[in-house]
């Protein structure tokens, strides 16, 4: 393959599958749902130029679609949840409704009519039983709820708590610092994609093992009271649906309505819901006992608050959530709680030459409890401006913090004094702008959204000092001052959306045409060991100054440390189409391009 095919890399998707159903898919959607059904008369015969009107009892938004020639009808675009009330109205017939109709995200619910004329005034009851087969959607995917949410336990209060109802999500520690790693279907985590009301909200650049921004902090990408409704899907037949081979995660934020309502909760646990930690057996102590649990504390609290602005023309909802954790490391020289690190002496004699001969402090030698805090806001307002545009504006905020140290430190041959761990800190904000446009036989999606994201790593509360490893006789170390990879690390994230999908409905065929569009500029600050890598191989070498190693890092430029600095693109194009051959036979096909883009160019490195 030449140099130019390979700069941009195309993968077209092909999708042709054949599904038996009954009743046909609509026209399905990201972050909404859709409403369709037949509408006949008491004999079974179609009923075309029917007016079914869907009305959304908590925000009165009504939604509103005439039965074709085939008496078919589809309320595209429609809010997820419910309850809606749907009535079909014809001259001459009396008019059906449907009441308690309830919508989940990205199904195509089906309610149909059978309308009895006028001058007819016995009632018709009419009994149904469920399919054998889910037919409302095609792929693997399920579906949860607001009512699911508030119903299963969750010690995170996150999203990903709930990815594990799926048997294809399997989550598990990421080795480094114990973060959930999502493999869907067997795929690696970098494979899954998470969107938040139909915009990417993904680790593009790749660091956090739960591939979400914020993901190295240990903080959720949105407060779960602000969530309404989660998707999993491991194999779309969407051809909107892209970038992902895994598995892909996606969440629809709650809104206002037309009353006003609010949460507030508070969750806690400490050390005395731990118990104590087996200790660990050794030749001179084979049945230790069990050692302390050091301090620990988890606290999560906040509130929301939603209402109208105008009712049935405007509303809004907000959270505000905090988060503050602190887990020991599981060791301490001190011996008060945590595992003994059984070389108290040693270690307060590199302390005692630390301070007096370097002029470091590197802390105590009680166990450490890194803290994670996290901070949170979303606010989300929704707009009926008219019975066919509906405009969404929202935005979410994350601010976190996490303390961590090398990874698998500390260990039995390990030990990392506090002034080897370093801070992450990485802020994120997202707005998102969404105007969802119905005609009657169309429908037109055009989404924007921003995302900048900030993540600087720092050594809060010590000086900045070289990174001293000290080896002790029985093949041990001790590990004090700055954290190499920490001394000069910043990354910079903006990532910029553009989607625009139609959706076209032709008799029996439901088409869409769309674009999606990414725009990513980074900027990345990472030089190790800037400061120094000192490693002694014994505690009289450090006090002398003799290094067994040493190492220093630097750019080789005109700037010491200078940020590397560039940009991608992405571009998308799609187009697909479910055809009703048959009312048991649906044709599903489409065709999507993805093109990515890098237009720098390296620098030059002779």
């Amino acid at each position: 393959m030449s140099r130019k095919k390979s700069v941009l890399v195309c993968a077209i998707e092909s999708l042709l599958t054949l599904l038996i159903i009954s009743p046909p898919a609509g026209a399905q959607t990201i972050t909404t749902g859709t409403l369709s059904g037949i509408v006949r008369d008491q004999q079974g015969g179609v009923l075309p130029g029917a007016t079914v009107t869907a009305t959304h009892e908590p925000t009165g938004t009504k939604y509103e679609a005439v039965s074709g020639a085939d008496g078919r009808y589809v309320l595209p675009n429609v809010r997820v949840g419910g309850p809606y009330t749907v009535t079909a109205a014809l001259a001459g017939f009396k008019d059906k409704t449907e009441s308690d109709v309830n919508v989940a995200l990205g199904a195509d619910r089906t309610v149909e009519f059978k309308l009895a004329l006028a001058t007819i005034s016995e009632t018709v009851t009419v009994v149904a039983s469920a399919p054998d087969i889910d037919t409302t959607r095609a792929g693997t995917a399920d579906n949860i709820s607001t009512g699911v949410i508030e119903s299963l336990p969750t010690i995170q209060r996150g999203i990903f708590d709930f990815a594990r109802t799926s048997p294809y999500f399997n989550l598990s520690p990421d080795s480094a610092n114990n973060d959930a790693s999502i493999s869907v279907a067997g795929r690696n985590n970098r494979y899954n994609s998470m969107q938040i009301d139909g915009a990417v909200n993904n680790d593009v650049f790749g660091l956090a093992a739960q591939g979400t921004p914020g993901g190295q902090t240990g903080t959720q990408p949105i407060s779960l009271d602000a969530i309404q409704e989660i998707q999993l899907v491991v194999a779309p037949y969407d051809v909107r649906q892209g970038g992902f081979s895994g598995g892909g995660v996606n969440a629809v934020t709650r809104s206002g309505t037309n009353a006003f309502s609010g949460t507030a909760y508070y969750f806690g646990r400490n050390q005395g819901l731990v118990g104590t930690i087996p200790s660990i057996a050794t030749v001179q102590n084979p049945s230790p006992a069990d050692a302390v649990f050091g301090d620990f504390s988890d606290r999560q609290g906040g509130f929301s608050v939603g209402g109208p602005m105008n009712l049935n023309k405007a509303f809004f909802f907000t959270n505000l959530d905090w988060a503050r954790k602190s887990v020991p490391v599981g060791f301490s020289v001190s011996g008060t709680s945590g595992q003994p690190w059984n070389h108290q002496a040693e270690v307060q004699q590199i302390v005692n030459i630390a301070k007096t001969q370097y002029g470091y402090d590197t802390g105590g030698l009680d166990e450490v409890s890194p803290p994670t805090d996290s901070n949170k806001f979303f606010l989300r307002t929704d707009f009926n401006i008219s019975t066919h545009n509906q405009l969404i504006a929202r935005v979410n905020y994350v601010n976190g913090t996490r303390q961590l140290t090398s990874a698998g430190v500390p260990s039995t041959t390990i030990y990392a004094l506090p002034g080897d761990y370093y801070q992450i800190q990485d802020k994120v904000i997202a707005p998102v702008g969404q105007l969802n446009t119905t005609w009657n036989r169309a429908l037109n999606e055009f989404r924007v959204t921003y995302q900048r994201e900030r993540n600087k790593r720092t050594n809060p509360g010590f000086e900045t000092f070289p990174y001293v490893r000290v080896d002790l006789p029985d093949a041990t170390n001790v590990r004090l001052g700055t954290e190499n990879s920490s001394h000069a690390n910043e990354l910079d994230q903006d990532i910029a959306e553009i989607t625009d999908d139609v959706t076209l409905l032709r008799g029996q065929h439901t088409i869409t045409v769309g674009t999606h569009n990414e725009f990513f500029k980074f900027r990345n600050l990472f030089i190790q060991n800037l400061y120094g890598n000192y490693e002694f191989l014994s505690i009289e070498a450090f006090q002398a100054g003799l290094a067994q190693l040493y190492q220093v890092g630097y750019s080789n430029t005109s700037d010491p440390q200078q940020a590397a600095r560039f940009s991608v693109r992405q571009f998308g194009v799609y187009a697909g189409d479910q055809w009703r051959a048959r009312s048991n036979l649906t044709l599903t096909y489409g065709v999507r391009l993805d093109a990515p883009n890098f237009p720098d160019k390296p620098t030059a490195n002779p």
